[in-house]
């Protein structure tokens, strides 16, 4: 108030009354008004003189805020005042911001007095911050307090599942960005959608969300689980979009257990539930797209996985083919005698090595037993000599049976892997009706029909010999 306004104010006051008149001590104490009737005759007179609302603009200072009842106690000033001011706790539950001492608000109310300490102050009824609104500044804050806890963190957030089969949003079937999230998700018919309608604007909104995260985290087996949230709306102003910038709604995706996509409002839209998701999307279309990636591309994937798979597997036939025909030519398969004559011979070797050794031994034995039977009595010699005859009689009838014994076995082993061998050799292959066609040009055996061309020349082998024959032509008519 000027001080123009003050004095044209005190006269009001003083106007038409008469001065009071002297009076002995007896009336005077009669006449007298206690403290508290001089404060309530200012504050109807204050009240009486004064707009019912005014708007001051001034710093804050000595902020309090009482733990039991909520009202806020604080002081506003400038370089050249104070005025003591107190904003009731129905009030002051619906600021969007937390006052600090340094703020310069402007705070609309009205002017009462305190009476039972005689004090003007002003009963504050709104706040507003000056040069920042209300809600940038109450979500400043809030992001300030929740990155100092750690919540944006990229170490707390959890990894996106790649190929999800069940999805749950979370939105309101009305929302501008519903419609662009299913869209989407229906390029992937058989991820399984869950919708959990809420409101997304209103005072009702960041409860709604917030208890629809607690209960999709706590009991979402009972629904055949869920291995993505996607939390989103269209666009808006800051006070539509509020509800994403609430503490419940960021503290609510923190804790979820699932991992949370968010797409809420537009490109240059983020919200404090963006911050602490696990994966932040600019618009509801890209947090659907985000949530399918993978899926989007497996078609191709697997059609690349095909055409590999068919290349390596016409390799591996051509392989095949060509190492089953290097060993049909093979020599052991086209005689397989071969590799038994070898191993008779060495048998008859063997043979006659032993019969040499055992005459060798025979005569070095009969030297030895003569060269003894000299040096004893005629008569001891006489039966050392028949022993050893006998003895050397003996051996000289059981090693022939012995060696003729060993010999039919490995003979009959020798046989045995012949009998295999000629039964899967191409000889038999033919007695038994089969025959071998090849080109007669390049003596390539044929496997295919497509291998020969009309006209072309063919040898057919039989058991018994060769056939030579002339492919038909298709394109060559008959003659009847």
């Amino acid at each position: 108030m000027s001080e123009e306004g003050f004095f044209n104010f005190h006269a009001k006051l003083t106007r038409g009354k008469r001065a009071v008149p002297r009076l002995d001590s007896a009336s005077a104490a009669a006449a007298a008004m206690s403290p508290s009737q001089l404060n309530r005759l200012i504050e109807q007179t204050l009240k009486t003189h004064l707009p019912s609302t005014v708007l001051v603009r001034g710093e804050i200072s000595n902020f309090t805020r009482n733990r039991n009842s909520g009202h806020l106690y604080f002081n506003l000033k400038d370089s050249g005042g104070a005025i003591d001011a107190v904003m009731w706790a129905s009030r002051a539950e619906r600021l969007r911001f937390e006052p600090k001492d340094g703020m310069e608000l402007l705070a609309s109310g009205s002017v009462g007095v305190y009476v039972p300490r005689g004090r003007y102050q002003i009963v504050v009824n709104s706040l507003d911050p000056i040069g920042e609104g209300a809600l940038e500044l109450a979500k400043r804050q809030l992001e300030e307090k929740l990155r100092a806890e750690g919540l944006f963190s990229a170490e707390r957030k959890r990894p996106i599942p790649p190929f999800p089969r069940t999805i749950a949003i979370i939105t309101s079937p009305q929302a501008a960005g519903f419609a662009d999230v299913l869209k989407v998700l229906r390029r992937c018919p058989w991820v399984r959608l869950l919708i959990y309608p809420v409101p997304v604007q209103g005072r009702d909104a960041a409860p709604a969300v917030a208890a629809a995260l607690k209960k999709l985290g706590s009991n979402h087996r009972d629904v055949g689980g869920v291995d993505l949230i996607i939390l989103t709306r269209g666009g808006g102003s800051l006070e539509d979009l509020w509800a994403f910038n609430e503490e419940a709604v960021a503290r609510a995706v923190a804790a979820c257990p699932i991992p949370v996509i968010t797409g809420i409002g537009h490109d240059i839209d983020v919200s404090i539930a963006d911050l602490v998701a696990d994966h932040h999307a600019h618009t509801p279309t890209e947090a659907a797209t985000f949530a399918i990636r993978e899926w989007i591309h497996v078609p191709e994937t697997v059609d690349g996985f095909g055409s590999r798979m068919r290349r390596e597997m016409r390799r591996r036939i051509a392989e095949s083919m060509n190492q089953l025909t290097s060993i049909e030519r093979h020599e052991v398969f086209r005689r397989p005698a071969v590799l038994i004559e070898p191993h008779r011979q060495r048998l008859d070797d063997l043979e006659s090595e032993l019969t040499r050794e055992l005459a060798a031994r025979r005569s070095t034995a009969l030297a030895r037993l003569e060269r003894v039977a000299g040096a004893l009595s005629p008569a001891l010699a006489r039966r050392i000599a028949t022993r050893g005859q006998q003895q050397v009689t003996r051996l000289e009838k059981a090693l022939p049976r012995l060696g003729k014994s060993m010999l039919q076995l490995r003979t009959a082993k020798i046989d045995s892997l012949g009998a295999q061998l000629r039964a899967l050799s191409p000889e038999n292959v033919l007695k038994r009706g089969y025959s071998i066609t090849r080109l007669k040009k390049t003596g390539e055996t044929l496997r295919s029909a497509t291998q020969v061309k009309g006209g072309e020349l063919l040898e057919t082998h039989l058991a018994d010999g060769t056939v030579d024959s002339r492919a038909a032509d298709p394109k060559q008519p008959e003659l009847f």
